[in-house]
């Protein structure tokens, strides 16, 4: 008797020692795997067409002053100095792979100014091209690139006190760097915010006086549609 109630005693104890064991080997097995799921990858057209809407900040210093030095001499009204202007863009962006890309670059702007004793016009032709290194990531992309290009600057000043026209063209060589953040929708149209330092200096003055720079930072918002995908 005292013998069957020991067996018993230890088949219980084993009982309570390996059944939790055996419980929570099935509440494992029981548990499906969840499957990983991959991040959803950055659709990067091979080529698109992109539009730009730009505020450009350049310092306009050395136009202003050959202004200055025409209304000396010609005993003109001083007028108001040319200042910011919004720039439209828009070209062509070749994309090999998602980190790099090639784009054509074609803007314009035209300003009409009214002031008390004159009116300020400025029209910018621009040509050029950018390198671009991207950093992808999932629906965004951070990316940085330069590139060069070429102005065609024409503006002019129309006296309304004393009747007069004076104007002041040139065409300068430009560098520009570039700095945004570009958002995708899964279509391949994107949206960015982007940043530029332009840097232009005049090929070939006529006078001394037109020998001057133009530089400053623009900032804008850009729109791409994909052509290719």
């Amino acid at each position: 008797m005292n013998k069957l109630i020991s067996v018993l005693i230890l088949l219980l104890v084993v009982s309570l020692l390996v059944s939790p064991t055996l419980l929570w080997g099935q509440q494992k097995q029981s548990v499906p795997l969840q499957p990983k799921t991959a991040s959803p990858a950055t659709t990067v057209p091979s080529l698109s067409l992109f539009v730009a809407g730009n505020y450009f900040g350049p310092k306009l210093t050395d136009v202003n002053t050959v202004y200055q030095t025409i209304e000396k001499n010609f005993s003109l009204p001083a007028g108001n100095d040319f200042k910011n202007y919004y720039f439209l863009l828009t070209g062509l962006r070749f994309s090999p792979s998602a980190a790099q890309a090639i784009q054509g670059e074609f803007g314009i702007t035209a300003s009409r100014t009214p002031k008390d004793n004159s009116t300020n016009f400025l029209q910018i032709y621009y040509g050029g091209g950018s390198y671009i290194i991207s950093l992808p990531l999932p629906m965004v992309s951070i990316y940085a690139g330069g590139g060069a290009g070429y102005y065609w600057l024409n503006t002019q000043r129309t006296y309304t006190t004393r009747i007069g026209v004076a104007r002041v063209n040139a065409q300068l060589a430009q560098l520009h760097g570039i700095l945004g953040i570009e958002f995708f929708d899964p279509s391949g149209v994107s949206f960015s915010l982007e940043g530029r330092y332009n840097y232009a200096i005049t090929t070939v003055p006529k006078r001394a006086d037109l020998n001057f720079t133009m530089k400053g930072i623009a900032a804008g918002i850009q729109i791409g549609v994909p052509i290719i995908m």
